[in-house]
């Protein structure tokens, strides 16, 4: 809903947004509706060169002026011919010649074209390319012509401009033949972007003093390899000069019939790796040795992450962190905090992680991995930079030492100390990052892209508005997803999504996911976070432990509940059954009371004990700190105890619920109390869906 309580339509937005692009727009260089005589007169030639193809000369002239006759039985792209009509010649000469120009550079190889489904491959089949007899390949003259480069120095034998329209060619996606051009293909060929006829006396005739020990060791592998005709050499020259093999040829084929293969702009290891690709092609199966064979969570990863890739789940989520692996002078990124928390959320490292955290480089330095987010600027989005006391800075600003903050969402060493999630940011020197590597983040492009245009529509309503609530209003992270969400849950959500978040400003859309792809999504997330593979039941979720635990402690539901309607704690944010929190829309949390469907029961234990541990941009404060338990009066126990108190309501507040609803009222009463029930009246039924909030201070 806009500001002034007009309804926007989504979908509306988005199509003005991209037809922004028009705005101001004028169509330039028209095609005029006729032709004029020159342009005639190529589309006539060019029609010509392909009727000749089909027809002898005299025969495609002849078409070309009168056309097909109506009862020509023939088939093919000709067929347009049969009652050509003046009227319509320019449009028929121009379908046919269009789409004869497609097949011929095979634009159909990249692109989905229509009437081109079912046209045959460009190029050679390579399915047993790497062990063709050398005998079939045609080298044609190409062993002089390559001589001849080599020895004039030049990685193209005509110049920058014919290699500049070969990269053009890559470029627009014009496939062509394969690596194969062999002589019984040599015929199916096409243009030459070598030039014209020329090519066949482009390079001298000179005897041409040159061996394979004269050039580099890898050069001269393969000029070694091309001078024994073998695969290897034919396949190297291929790729870094396809139509070289027109050499010396060009003036015995027409036009259609030179190699059309365009010239892929490979430097010499990606060369190497596609012919390593290609020369394995031997049409049988690797021996089983050979054979990869992933792990079941491997599997599962990779079925998961076609899935992922597919949907385009990176466009929005991120699916994995940055990580910076940094050399940093010792005791430059701050102390550490003391420890002041549960015992179970302590960052566990072994002595020899803490031993080689210590161990400095030859130039003195440490060593340490970051598993984050960089700090964004709130008014431009991209990495902010602090100097040593965090106060922001310009990248370019004079006499301050720069430092990126970075939210860590994986504990590390620093100094041989822990920093551990949910902790202060980590102001790092910009020297350490450049002294290391950085792998950016995968996904998570339009969560970024949205974080400014966010805070700044929420500072008109909120001035003091804090950056890093803004994460929880966007597509969130899925990394921890997996140890994190129930599977059936996620399976479900996938393939029907719903809102969590209140305060979200996006909806996941229903991709129409297929069940397999969502089962393939929820396995993949439990798979790289190491969660339990398939999902394993916790007993936790079990009402004999349920029992167990109120046996132990007394009111143990009840007391939870108390805790989570007191006005100082869950209900302050969070929706729980019918009951919504007032105030902004935007401090929303998710419903409590469907928290047992969604969350596994060890997240939702630790993450009630810190949520920051979790989540490092999350809002939510600790609510019962692990020295400091809530009020007796509302629930009798330890720090600990009432942690797990609010777990098992939440993870059975169905069942909670169910206890506190009643049928008597919807029931005819006994004959005896019937008398009695029309004195007082109908009785209201306590239903938990009916949320009565404690308003008592917490002291």
């Amino acid at each position: 809903m806009a500001k002034s309580g007009s309804v926007s339509d989504p979908a509306a937005d988005a199509v003005a947004y991209l037809m922004q692009s028009t705005e101001g727009w004028e169509p330039k260089d028209i095609p005029a509706s006729s032709l004029t005589g020159d342009e005639r007169q190529a589309l006539e030639e060019l029609a010509t060169l392909y009727l000749e193809g089909r027809f002898p000369a005299a025969k495609a002239s002849d078409v070309l002026k009168n056309g097909l006759p109506e009862d020509a039985a023939i088939r093919g792209d000709e067929e347009v011919f049969i009652g050509l009509a003046a009227a319509e010649r320019d449009e028929v000469l121009l379908n046919y010649v269009g789409k004869k120009t497609i097949g011929k550079l095979a634009c159909y190889g990249c692109h989905d074209i229509p009437g081109f489904e079912d046209a045959k491959p460009a190029g050679a089949a390579l399915a047993d390319w790497g062990r063709k007899d050398p005998s079939r390949i045609a080298f044609e003259q190409v062993a002089h012509f390559v001589m001849h480069d080599l020895a004039h120095g030049k990685e193209h034998a005509h110049g920058d401009e014919a290699a500049e329209d070969a990269h053009h060619g890559a470029a627009d996606g014009h496939s062509g033949h394969g690596p194969d051009e062999s002589a019984d293909h040599a015929g199916t060929t096409g243009a030459d972007s070598l030039g014209s006829a020329e090519l066949a006396y482009r390079a001298d005739d000179d005897s041409v003093h040159l061996s394979p020990e004269s050039v580099d060791p890898d050069t001269g592998y393969f000029l070694e390899k091309l001078l024994g005709h073998e695969r290897e050499g034919f396949l190297w020259q291929k790729l870094r000069q396809p139509r070289s093999y027109d050499y010396k040829k060009v003036e015995n084929k027409s036009y259609n019939e030179r190699y059309r293969m365009p010239q892929f702009p490979f430097d010499a290891k990606q060369r190497e790796a596609v012919m390593t690709f290609v020369l394995g092609l031997v049409a049988e199966p690797p021996a089983p040795e050979f054979v990869y064979n992933p792990t079941p969570r491997e599997q599962a990863r990779l079925d998961g992450l076609v899935v992922a890739e597919r949907f385009n789940c990176g466009g929005c989520h991120t699916l994995q962190m940055d990580r910076w692996d940094i050399a940093y002078e010792p005791e430059t990124l701050g102390f550490p905090n003391d420890f002041n928390d549960y015992s179970f959320l302590r960052g566990h490292f072994t002595p020899k992680q803490v031993e080689q955290s210590l161990r400095k480089d030859a130039k003195g330095r440490l060593q340490t991995s970051l598993v984050g987010m960089p700090v964004l600027d709130p008014e431009t989005g991209k990495p902010q930079f602090v100097d040593e006391d965090g106060i922001p800075v310009e990248p370019d600003e004079e006499d301050v030492v720069l430092h990126r903050p970075v939210m860590l969402w994986k504990d590390t060493l620093v100094d041989g100390e822990p920093r551990l999630v949910g902790g202060p940011s980590l102001f790092v020197p910009e020297d350490a990052i450049q002294a290391g590597k950085h792998y950016p983040a995968k996904g998570g492009e339009l969560a970024r892209l949205l974080f400014p245009v966010v805070i700044e529509d929420e500072r008109e309503i909120n001035p003091n508005v804090k950056p890093d609530d803004a994460w929880g209003w966007l597509p969130p992270p899925l990394v921890g997803e997996g140890t994190k969400v129930q599977s059936p849950w996620l399976h479900k959500f996938l393939l029907n999504p719903h809102p969590i978040r209140p305060a979200a400003v996006l909806r996941m859309p229903k991709f129409n996911l297929q069940s397999s792809q969502a089962a393939a999504l929820t396995d993949y997330f439990a798979s790289v976070d190491g969660a339990d593979y398939p999902y394993v039941y916790d007993s936790r979720l079990d009402d004999s432990s349920l029992a167990e635990a109120e046996t132990r402690y007394p009111e143990h539901l009840e007391g939870a509940m108390r805790i989570v309607t007191n006005n100082n704690y869950c209900v302050k944010c969070h929706l729980v059954g019918d009951y919504a929190p007032p105030g902004n829309p935007k401090a929303l949390a998710p419903q409590l009371g469907r928290v047992h469907e969604r969350l596994r029961p060890e997240y939702v234990y630790e993450w009630i004990a810190n949520p920051k541990r979790f989540l490092p941009y999350t809002g939510m404060p600790v609510n019962i700190p692990h020295d400091k338990p809530v009020s007796q009066d509302l629930y009798v126990g330890d720090s600990e105890q009432q942690v797990g108190g609010l777990t098992d309501l939440l993870m059975h507040f169905d069942e909670f619920a169910k206890r506190q609803f009643s049928l008597d009222s919807y029931l005819p009463p006994p004959a005896g109390e019937a008398a009695s029930v029309g004195q007082t009246g109908p009785q209201n039924v306590a239903s938990a869906t009916s949320i009565q909030i404690d308003s008592r201070v917490d002291n």
